[in-house]
């Protein structure tokens, strides 16, 4: 039996010598042929077996480029770059026409002028990396001077509507909308005020406090929720999806049910993922997370339309069943405000 499987691989590498050349020799013919996505299939599997092959690595990149797939062209070349792998200046032109496709000018700048303070380039081609090096500027110079006028455009309209005073919700949409196309920071003293707002609508809260931490906002600023105020800093906030409550509720709810009803179970992640959203930050949890799986487990099979046992319920998770059903009246008071009336 052993000596059999060994004679079976031998077998395999009689019948398959050079596999990588003879996949990358595929991948040049169906290149010259136009045929870009089994080129590029091929280029792959060649690369399994042959990572730095600079054939198939330029042949690779070209197929991505010209299948527009810009941005894993634009990861392969910088990787080749890196290893130098493939003809340095034939992957720097690809590297520098995809930066082009994607309008990255910063990058296709700095890319150039690096080239030429290292006198990397022969002396035939420093013209041609000058004029792209201008090119480039004057775009990254005029897409500047639009945002400058774009943001005070919006300073504008700020300042003649105000922010968030006797506003309706799709007003207060419209001026959030605003505030993340612009710097936050002149606006915090009345995004303060909003955010311990108890009347002011939570989702529009959550939303507001992650423009500040993709701004990275770094000072201390308070919000309340439901009666209760924490203070944080936006920039040092987790992802929304990965805070404590959700990772812990979703846990519970998969192991309760992810084998005996998957549906239920999809509908359960989709409230706390919804709900969390408009805690978020705060935790409301208390740690009883076992409580909050149960009860989003009665709201979504009344959802479906089931009729849930709150005794079967409260016994499953090894909890009580009126301490499930106060919890379920507070979800369905989330649920009004889950997304706003605009």
């Amino acid at each position: 039996m052993n000596g059999k499987e060994k004679h079976s691989k031998k077998d395999n590498i009689i019948l398959f010598p050079d596999l990588a050349g003879r996949l990358v020799d595929k991948g040049l013919d169906q290149l010259a042929k136009k045929d870009f996505r089994e080129a590029a299939a091929l280029f792959t599997q060649a690369r399994e077996l042959d990572p730095e092959n600079p054939d198939l690595n330029v042949g690779l990149v070209v197929s991505l480029v010209e299948l527009g797939l810009y941005p894993e062209a634009k990861d392969l070349c910088r990787e080749l770059l890196n290893k130098g792998i493939g003809d340095y200046f034939q992957v720097v032109n690809i590297y520098l026409m995809v930066l082009l496709q994607l309008n990255e000018h910063e990058e296709m700048s700095s890319t150039i002028k690096a080239l030429l303070e290292d006198d990397h380039i022969p002396p035939d081609k420093i013209e041609h990396f000058e004029k792209m090096l201008q090119f480039s500027q004057r775009v990254k110079e005029e897409k500047q001077h639009q945002e400058i006028i774009k943001e005070e455009k919006i300073h504008h309209e700020i300042e003649t509507d105000g922010l968030f005073a006797d506003k309706t919700e799709s007003e207060i949409l419209l001026t959030i909308t605003r505030l993340a196309e612009v710097n936050i920071r002149p606006y915090v003293p009345e995004i303060r005020q909003f955010l311990l707002d108890e009347q002011a609508n939570p989702f529009y809260k959550t939303v507001l406090i992650n423009i500040m931490k993709e701004q990275e906002y770094d000072k201390e600023i308070d919000v309340s929720k439901f009666n209760e105020t924490v203070t944080i800093i936006p920039a040092g906030l987790g992802d929304v999806l990965e805070s404590e409550f959700i990772v812990e509720v979703t846990k519970i709810a998969e192991k309760r049910l992810g084998q005996e009803n998957p549906t239920l179970l999809d509908m359960v992640k989709s409230l706390i993922e919804r709900h969390n959203f408009i805690f978020y930050p705060n935790d409301p949890s208390e740690n009883r997370f076992e409580e909050w799986a149960a009860a989003y487990q009665v709201l979504a099979e009344e959802y479906q339309g089931m009729k849930p046992d709150a005794e079967e319920i409260a016994d499953l998770y090894r909890i009580n069943a009126a301490s499930i059903m106060h919890l379920v009246s507070h979800l369905k008071e989330i649920e009004e405000i889950s997304y706003p009336t605009i």
